[in-house]
């Protein structure tokens, strides 16, 4: 056996005095060359379970064997240290890629098993042409070689997560560890993902153990599925029989008869062309024409790299047509979304957005971000915020710059703020912190399967999909006319992602929400939207 789990028992302690019980499981056993799929909802304990396996999480009880390496509670660091060598792990929303060429990447992950530092050895010719080759060699196993010259940034998410493994593959591990790969990813992409895991597996002779939430996944890579619930295995076996049992609970899809109005969102010949050298053009939107009408729910569909994040940026205003208008009306008023101003803050007001490279503050706690989503979308605050800026010399035009910012990930805005000149800290200035009513927020973690509690703890002690759903909630809870859902779905298990859809649907059913969804999962978009529009080669169309 190259993994084998005995007696485990992992308890995280939580900021509020509370305790987690993630792990409870009695025996596991995997053997050499096994692919191993683990299966569950989200919160679980897969993540966690994957952790512990590659040596970065301690446990409270019990012993784990990994090729060789005993674990217990107690051992010494420099076998978790052994551990880590044997194992490598790649996360969902892991993007942590190095802003060079692909091949570039790999050398660096190559070298760092030689060096124990990821650099780029050039002052040695040989050695670097050495390492050079190899990182071709694993650039052809994940089907990259033809990227290996291209900057790693504009890599599709899909091919972004091919470079990764690669890299993972460089440290040459007996044990390749997987949470959520390739759930992001279009069909075709994910079928691309899964023949290169078959392909590691079998010419690598690698152990694969992997979580995924999409029954598919499972169906086409696992030779053996482990059912987890509340940490704990609940069984094993088969992949089509665990998913017949893991399915069980799904509840029925929400159905209701809808009001749709007039147009609220409308693009006008717009075009988006980004260019990179080496690389060449990456995207070019041209010509992009189609409207939106109130209390609709238009689905985004289109291959991994197509352009529908970009769409997603350009209507809520975080990116800028090159040509053509993006309007938008709110309250009867159509306002010019591509310029900036005091019009342009009043709309951003009504927008809620979910970011696919979604990321929560590490360390805030999660009462503290929905009461500044509140605050920043209430009007007073708003206005308050606009005269403070007035008196330290902001136009209107830069405080709408600002304020789209607000939308977005801290890194991301931190580095927008950056080219404006301003510090993250202007945002607290014109938005201080204040005490906000959140008594809107417990029917909806409700009905998102997130309990109250969830409240004090802090964004590092959830799941992922826990953290998807709180980025749903702080997206929804200021009740946006417009709200804006990039890759929504995928770190959410069927069951709870079921729960999701129809809290979706009596959102838009009861307030009239108009909804714009980008997601791989073509299969729900069509039970959620009323029109697909799918994105490809520059162009969007509708799907009859």
């Amino acid at each position: 056996m190259v993994v084998e789990v005995r007696e485990l028992l992992k308890i995280y302690p939580l900021s509020n005095g509370k305790e987690l019980r993630a792990l409870e499981i009695d025996h596991l056993r995997i053997k050499k060359g096994e692919l191993v799929g683990l299966l569950g909802k989200s919160g679980s304990g897969k993540t966690t379970l994957l952790r512990i396996l590659r040596g970065v999480e301690k446990f409270n009880r019990g012993e784990v064997s990994i090729d060789g390496i005993v674990l217990k509670p107690d051992s010494p660091a420099e076998d978790f240290r052994k551990v880590m060598e044997k194992t490598a792990i790649h996360l969902q929303r892991s993007f942590g890629l190095w802003s060079e060429k692909v091949i570039e990447n790999v050398i660096r992950a190559l070298a760092y098993v030689q060096l124990g530092e990821e650099v780029l050895p050039e002052w040695d010719p040989v050695f670097y042409e050495g390492l050079k080759e190899e990182a071709m060699k694993l650039l052809e196993i994940v089907e990259l070689k033809h990227k290996a010259e291209c900057w790693a940034e504009i890599l599709s998410g899909g091919e972004k997560q091919r470079l990764i493994l690669a890299r993972q593959l460089a440290k040459k591990p007996s044990i390749l560890l997987l949470d959520e790969f390739g759930t992001m990813t279009c069909p075709e992409t994910r079928k691309k993902a899964i023949e290169v895991i078959k392909r590691v597996n079998k010419e690598l002779g690698i152990t694969v153990i992997f979580s995924s939430h999409m029954p598919e996944i499972h169906r086409a890579l696992a030779e053996r599925v482990v059912l987890i619930g509340n940490g704990r295995v609940l069984d094993e076996g088969e992949a089509e029989e665990m998913i017949k049992k893991f399915l069980s609970e799904l509840e029925a899809p929400k159905v209701g008869k809808k009001r749709i109005g007039g147009e609220v969102i409308r693009l006008e010949n717009v075009r988006k062309r980004y260019y990179v050298i080496p690389g060449g053009q990456t995207l070019d939107l041209k010509d992009v024409s189609f409207s939106i009408r109130r209390g609709e729910i238009v689905g985004f569909i289109g291959r991994s790299g197509s352009g529908k994040t970009v769409l997603a940026r350009l209507i809520s205003g975080l990116e800028l047509p090159d040509e053509g208008k993006i309007r938008i009306r709110i309250e009867r008023k159509w306002v010019d979304f591509s310029n900036f101003g005091r019009r342009s803050v009043e709309v951003r007001r009504k927008i809620g957005i979910l970011h696919q490279e979604f990321a929560l503050p590490f360390w805030a706690k999660v009462s503290e971000m929905i009461s500044y989503k509140i605050r920043i979308k209430k009007e007073t605050a708003v206005e308050e915020a606009m005269k403070k800026a007035e008196k330290i010399g902001i136009s209107e035009s830069l405080f709408d710059a600002i304020y789209r910012l607000t939308d977005l990930p801290k890194e991301e805005a931190e580095i927008r703020l950056k080219r404006l000149g301003l510090s993250y800290g202007i945002i607290k200035e014109l938005f201080p912190e204040s005490s906000e009513d959140l008594s809107a927020v417990y029917p909806i973690l409700e009905r998102l399967n997130l309990p109250n509690e969830i409240l004090d703890r802090e964004s590092h002690e959830l799941s992922g999909g826990e953290a998807i759903r709180l980025g749903i909630v702080l997206a929804s809870i200021t009740k946006p006319k417009i709200l804006i859902l990039d890759e929504p779905f995928g770190d959410i298990d069927p069951v709870t992602l079921r729960k999701v859809a129809n809290f979706l649907k009596e959102m838009n059913l009861r307030d009239r929400t108009t909804m714009l969804i980008v997601s791989h999962q073509h299969e729900l978009v069509k039970e959620l939207a009323d029109r697909v529009l799918l994105v490809e080669d520059g162009k969007v169309q509708e799907v009859k």
